[in-house]
């Protein structure tokens, strides 16, 4: 009996053994998959290094794998990643084509428990689903997308115990909707407003969402309803924002007293046919922020999306390219200049002065000329922002401050007739007119404008191999009056050794025509140039290395 009771207590060890040792062939396929991406992230995850560079980020802190959001990084490996700058050697490549849902479920399983600590399991009809959901997006992704997508996943909660009602018909403006039966009633498991339970409706057809929602301090709150077509939003049994009728997508802003504690909301919406569209968030103080009550906008699909990149290029070697857009950290006319040699600036003829310099590549034009068209991007590296502003000034004094916008203060409110706020606005300087550009034979343009009787003309040329240097010779035909002043840098330390000037970013500066004057200033030191008449002034922009490529 107790040879017996042995036996089967070792079959039962045996067994367990056997079944301990099965191969788990989810984390095997995964394994097998994660080897294409070895080359830059390495075997253990860590990233491989190529001297002092590296190829691709530790996927040991990537928040899309240490956190729960198989979703995310699953649209992080379909669509990869867009090389921005040099901080890692390659761009993470699309693997939409190269790999099934098969193939896609077990690397997020495998990624998942060997750098991120917790398995995450999905099945490949989830990886369908979201292949499906992120089919609209045709390029790779921005990190600056990325960030955005995991503070909004990671973000806590606002609304709770969040319930639809969906009503079918046809209507112009909000119905009483206390009168009608619902079609179907539910919770939505996200706490987040979403037109999805309707997404099988064909022909018109209004919902009520109701949500709970707790205010942290006393205080005004902004709520931002977009709706496509009627909608309102009611708290605490009142309407805050109304937004009806039928109209495209229309966004309403209403500010709101709430007082700390619990309150309700209802959302009334309704479709009159064609686009439907739903969006609310809520903004308080800097503390609070802005918080997305809607799925509409908490997801990808209220992300500014990322066009297939329109590089812009010289159309023949030796030229520049001109581009005139709007362009970051700059006025709305600012002018962009690719030049040979891999060296580009922005000027911004709202103030007759250089912006930034920078160099590598030169601009993206994709968001200029999709949908209603924004904003070009400077797609180089190693920017370096000069001094911001009116280029010159009468200085009675070197203690005098400088100023660098032309500004007036007037009384605005928004809908108010007698307004009381003073709020500041940029307005033409009355010493300025500008005068366009002139393009060369290789197209290089001098930017031309006056300053009160004198001309001035300002022009670039790059300077050295490897994107090195790029020399700017300023004109000012006439007379330029006593005491006057062209500031040329403001930023970094403006310490000079052997001629050059250390205006931070990795930058100096030198400065042929007069003798340049160092000053300190309330936020740190800037450089000045005095001008005389018909001067001809040139300041030569020198990067500290060479490019990285």
């Amino acid at each position: 009996m107790t040879r017996t009771l042995f036996a089967a207590f070792c079959l039962s060890l045996s067994t367990v053994s056997h079944a301990q040792e099965k191969p788990d062939k989810i984390l095997e396929l995964g394994q097998q998959t994660f080897q294409s991406c070895v080359a830059c992230h390495g075997p253990d995850g860590k990233g491989i290094k190529a001297g002092d560079l590296i190829m691709a980020p530790s996927l040991l802190e990537s928040g899309f794998i240490k956190g729960d959001h198989p979703e995310l990084l699953t649209a992080v490996i379909l669509k990869g990643i867009m090389k921005q700058d040099n901080k890692y050697v390659q761009a993470m490549l699309t693997l939409e084509e190269a790999l099934n849902d098969e193939q896609l479920a077990a690397v997020v399983a495998y990624v998942t428990k060997e750098f991120g600590g917790t398995r995450r399991d999905v099945k490949p009809s989830e990886i369908a689903a979201w292949r499906k959901s992120y089919a609209s997006q045709t390029s790779p992704w921005r990190r600056e997308d990325l960030t955005t997508m995991l503070e909004e996943a990671n973000a806590p909660q606002f609304l709770s115990n969040v319930r639809y009602s969906l009503y079918m018909g046809e209507w112009k403006k909000l119905p009483d909707f206390s009168e009608l039966k619902p079609e179907k009633t539910g919770k939505l498991k996200n706490n987040l407003i979403s037109l999805d339970p309707a997404k099988s409706a064909k022909h018109g057809f209004g919902m009520v969402f109701e949500a709970d929602f707790s205010i942290p301090t006393t205080g005004e709150y902004r709520f931002s309803l977009t709706s496509d077509d009627g909608s309102a939003l009611v708290v605490d049994g009142e309407t805050v924002v109304g937004n009806d009728g039928i109209h495209p997508a229309k966004t309403i802003n209403m500010k709101e007293q709430l007082q700390a504690g619990s309150h309700t909301m209802r959302v009334l919406y309704f479709d009159g046919g064609g686009n439907r569209a739903l969006s609310l968030s809520i903004k308080g103080d800097k503390k609070f922020g802005t918080v997305q009550l809607s799925e509409q906008t908490s997801s990808k699909k209220g992300k500014a999306k990322s066009y297939d990149p329109i590089p812009l290029t010289a159309r023949n070697p030796g030229e520049a390219i001109v581009h005139r857009a709007f362009l970051p950290d700059a006025k709305p006319r600012a002018i962009g200049v690719g030049y040979p040699g891999r060296v580009s600036v922005v000027w911004d003829a709202d103030t007759l002065n250089l912006a930034y310099v920078y160099r590598g590549d030169f601009m993206n034009a994709a968001q200029h000329w999709n949908s209603r068209g924004s904003a070009s991007e400077p797609t180089g590296v190693d920017r370096v922002k000069t001094a911001q502003g009116l280029p010159f000034q009468v200085l009675e004094s070197l203690d005098e401050a400088w100023q660098p916008f032309s500004e007036t203060t007037v009384k605005y409110e928004r809908d108010t007739a007698d307004p009381q706020k003073d709020i500041t606005i940029n307005i033409k300087h009355p010493d300025y007119q500008f005068r366009g550009y002139r393009l060369d034979e290789k197209r290089f343009p001098t930017f031309n404008y006056d300053y009160k009787d004198a001309t001035v003309t300002d022009r670039f040329d790059p300077k050295g191999d490897n994107a090195t240097a790029i020399v700017r010779t300023i004109t000012v035909d006439g007379k330029a009056g006593e005491n006057l002043f062209l500031r040329v840098a403001d930023t970094g330390p403006q310490t000079e050794k052997d001629g050059w000037i250390d205006i931070g970013s990795g930058m100096k500066i030198s400065i042929k025509g007069a003798e340049p004057v160092i000053r300190k200033t309330e936020k740190g030191s800037e450089t000045l140039i005095p001008v005389s008449d018909d001067a001809v002034l040139t300041v030569t922009y020198r990067w500290n290395g060479p490019l990285k490529k």
